[in-house]
């Protein structure tokens, strides 16, 4: 699995505001080209994403945990593989911290480690770092 954090000393409010504002995430990510709902509900458990990255295939994601304030996890299956990613804010006396997770399972699993571990990093810690500069701006 893996695991990046990021530091900010905004609020958990402020923090969750733009990690859950998924529709505005190609706006400020490098790492989101495309992210569309496929349904006109707002985020919940249930809503389903149509995501595309650099470098990645096309992906549809499913939330299936939504705490507000706290983070949220969605699973994406495809043959073969399930990922699932969290989005978790944990509050702390300078602020609060994101840790984002993303996690393979599935008899293609470690052909997908094997691949993508190192854009998947590079991805998370981008994503860490600059939702937590984006919740720290005045």
């Amino acid at each position: 699995m893996l695991d990046v954090q990021a530091h900010t000393d905004a609020s958990s409010a402020g923090l969750w505001a733009v990690v859950s504002d998924l529709t505005a995430w190609p706006q400020h990510l490098p790492t989101v080209d495309a992210l569309t709902p496929l349904q006109t509900t707002e985020p919940a458990v249930g809503a389903r994403y149509r995501v595309r990255q650099p470098g990645l295939p096309p992906a549809t994601w499913r939330i299936t945990e939504w705490e507000p304030l706290r983070g949220f996890t969605w699973v994406s299956r495809t043959v073969g593989l399930t990922t699932t990613a969290t989005h978790h804010i944990v509050a702390d006396e300078d602020g609060c911290a994101l840790r984002l997770t993303l996690d393979w399972r599935g008899p293609l699993a470690w052909l997908v480690r094997r691949r993508w571990a190192g854009l998947g990093t590079d991805y998370l810690t981008t994503e860490a770092t600059t939702f937590a500069a984006l919740a720290a701006r005045p």
